[in-house]
């Protein structure tokens, strides 16, 4: 019996989990290492629902940001579609879920990479096995990225900081 390779999204525990507003994702790469920031989900127990915190990237406030370094990083997608039309995705029927972290088991966008990779003299099929399929779903954009492992930090720092800092590890 052939077994089923049917594409779908699988939610994983993701932690630090973003803000569900405006996790204000940026993405920095040089071909081989990805890292994505976003502001982390920070509730406030004092919160009466009669404001809003505006989160402002270009400012000199201290915010906890999470860092994830991807390794191994094949290729990856940023931005997209936003929440409101996320239906219209091929994933929505099949396990996406709103401002998740997902894997995405049986993947069809690794399935071609792999196919255009073939033709190399030097293709190992086994090095594909490495690989994963990760699917951000953020408020105002989505981030996918195929690669073979990830490391999470957290910072308390502004976004201007946190971005060089990470410029210098993709140039060092």
């Amino acid at each position: 019996m052939k077994p089923n390779l049917t594409e779908f999204a699988r939610v994983i525990d993701w932690k630090p989990e973003w803000d569900f507003g405006a996790p204000i994702p940026q993405v920095y790469s040089n071909g081989n290492k990805t890292f994505l920031i976003y502001y982390i989900n920070e509730p406030d127990p004092a919160w009466d629902g009669t404001y809003v915190n505006i989160i402002d990237n270009s400012s000199d406030a201290l915010y906890n940001l999470a860092l994830i370094e991807f390794i191994g990083t094949l290729a990856y997608k940023f931005g997209m579609f936003n929440d409101e039309v996320a239906s219209g995705s091929p994933l929505s029927n099949v396990g996406l879920d709103s401002y998740s972290a997902h894997i995405i088991e049986n993947s069809t966008w690794i399935q071609e990479l792999k196919k255009i990779h073939k033709i190399h003299p030097e293709f190992n099929e086994k090095r594909w096995e490495d690989y994963n399929h990760y699917f951000f779903f953020f408020h105002d954009e989505m981030f996918e990225i195929i690669a073979n492992d990830y490391k999470i930090e957290t910072h308390k720092t502004t976004f201007l900081n946190l971005s060089k800092n990470i410029c210098d590890r993709l140039n060092s």
